[in-house]
């Protein structure tokens, strides 16, 4: 069986963005990232989102915004993957698990976070709780 591979990407503006939330901001990249790689919705048999929330964002699951963001991948199954400042490497590698265990084909793996529509304070005390806390 042939290796994975990543044949498509896209990524927003860095720094401040200007979308209002996560959705915005997927819904900007997600279909930009199938155009590029050659590939349209009903090609993809997984979604794996990596997100830091705990608090940027009300959504409990996060992996189902890709697919109200990107309508056509609504019914395909989605992942969150969350682990601090690991979180984009562990939705990667849980893609690359299910692709070379034959469970699918085609993954589509993104990663996203809005820190900026909640007060700067807020953000900060947020991120510090991506540590242990006793």
């Amino acid at each position: 069986m042939p290796r994975a591979r990543i044949v498509g990407w896209e990524h927003s503006k860095f720094g401040r963005a200007e979308e209002p939330d996560l959705e915005a901001l997927l819904a900007g990249v997600v279909p930009a990232a199938l155009v590029h790689a050659g590939l349209g919705a009903e090609d993809v048999d997984g979604v794996f989102l990596g997100t830091y929330n705990n608090g940027f964002c009300r959504q409990a699951f996060e992996g189902s915004i890709v697919g109200v963001a990107c309508p056509e991948l609504a019914h395909v199954p989605a992942t969150h993957l969350e682990n601090a400042c690991d979180t984009g490497s562990a939705a990667l590698y849980a893609a690359l698990d299910f692709l070379e265990a034959g469970r699918g084909r085609v993954a589509i793996v993104v990663g996203a976070e809005k820190m900026t529509a909640i007060p700067t304070r807020q953000a900060g005390e947020i991120m510090l709780s991506a540590s242990y806390v006793p």
